[in-house]
């Protein structure tokens, strides 16, 4: 019919044809098609492409909404924290992938200090405006301040085995949570008398319910199948007692949803070593969760290659295990994978999946197709290595 009408107005002129077609929807009519092809709506053609080009930049501009698998262009904030010591070199690393990627993410970078050594108001006013962040080592003395400040309580720790980088203990998938308020690492610590040392260690029904509620939170929006609770309660009766029963309580919430099953801190230990493929969820306060940490990540390679973030009711902070390390600092002999895993689990968060997914394909690539190792992985590779070759990857994937 559009065809029809476009044959009955063919002596109007070429400006008049093209708002009618227009109008009425037959851009893919075959007659609007041949006379287009004839060169009568050479005119119409290019304002349309004209119209295409002013609508694609006011979309770039104004943003348009992620459809989840990272389809979208909405930009989102993250707070930037760079960190001690080799912290510039792993963040010199992330952005660089990211810019590979085109991630949609504009950077808030903050100070943690101000000049005066105490805590940037500002650093803590970025991460409650954009309830996500990332950063660098921070010195451990300074890292407790802004637990405190953010209110972080749980930290998340992958230990996943890297396909291509072997393992001599066999198959890990497993996530260690651990409490960061309480627990063995209160910080309150005091002389009672010279020559007589005094550590308190804390553990309120608070707390404890707080990250025995997340913990399951995360276990069941992951569809991890077991939670194991390391304690030492037949010792630590009244501290380790508490924290055991909260988890308990909420345990009894799931029993049909996720297995649920305690165990001796020591036991852990060894069984993490002997089984480490028979670990899913790993619980436990700040000290346990600490060592369990250090095995984990050492079974499947190292520090390096963990991701890991912390929890707040105020949002997330992403970061890797790595210490500042200053020693070698500016050295350019820093493995970067851990901190880029990391932002693949931001992204994530920040529903910007196939952002998240190239970049973990990368860098899986980077181990299982090449010999590009930092030292400390028994290799000789350098930081810029690593990170171009991640890059490598992913422009080979835009192709």
């Amino acid at each position: 019919m559009c065809s029809i009408r476009c044959f009955r107005q063919v002596s109007r002129t070429s400006k008049q044809l093209l708002r009618f077609c227009s109008n009425k929807g037959c851009k893919e009519s075959k007659k609007c098609a041949e006379l287009k092809a004839a060169g009568t709506c050479k005119d119409s053609i290019k304002k349309d492409e004209k119209c295409k080009k002013d609508d694609l930049e006011k979309k770039e501009k104004e943003g348009c909404k992620d459809d989840g698998k990272g389809g979208g262009k909405e930009r989102k904030k993250v707070t930037l924290l760079e960190g001690d010591g080799v912290g510039c070199e792993l963040i010199s690393a992330l952005k660089q992938v990211f810019k590979v990627t085109d991630v949609p993410v504009d950077w808030d970078i903050v100070d943690c200090y101000m000049e005066n050594a105490k805590l940037n108001p500002q650093l803590l006013e970025s991460l409650r405006r954009n309830k996500v962040g990332i950063k660098g080592p921070i010195d451990t003395r300074d890292l407790k301040h802004l637990w405190k400040a953010f209110g972080l309580y749980a930290y998340v720790t992958l230990c996943r085995n890297l396909e291509g980088h072997k393992s001599r203990y066999g198959a890990l998938d497993c996530v260690v949570i651990r409490d960061v308020m309480e627990g063995e690492y209160s910080g309150i610590e005091h002389s009672v008398v010279p020559g007589i040392l005094q550590s308190i260690k804390v553990s309120t029904s608070a707390g404890s319910d707080r990250i025995a509620r997340y913990v399951f939170q995360y276990a069941l929006k992951h569809k991890r199948k077991k939670i194991t609770v390391a304690h030492k309660a037949n010792i630590m009766k009244l501290t380790d007692g508490n924290f055991l029963s909260s988890m308990r309580t909420e345990a009894h919430k799931h029993l049909e949803k996720v297995k649920f099953e305690e165990r001796y801190m020591d036991t852990t230990c060894l069984n993490l070593v002997m089984q480490p493929d028979q670990n899913d969820v790993l619980v436990s306060s700040s000290m346990y969760g600490d060592v369990l940490v250090v095995m984990a990540s050492s079974i499947m390679g190292g520090k390096a290659l963990c991701p890991s973030f912390y929890v707040s009711k105020n949002g997330l902070l992403y970061d890797t295990l790595l210490k500042p390390t200053r020693d070698i600092a500016g050295m350019n002999l820093i493995n970067p994978t851990g901190m880029l895993l990391s932002a693949t689990l931001m992204l994530r968060h920040l529903k910007l999946d196939s952002y998240a997914d190239t970049i973990r394909c990368a860098v899986e690539r980077v181990y299982k197709e090449t010999d590009i190792r930092t030292t400390e992985l028994g290799g000789s590779s350098k930081c810029s290595e690593v990170t171009d070759a991640v890059c490598k990857f992913i422009s080979e994937g835009k192709k």
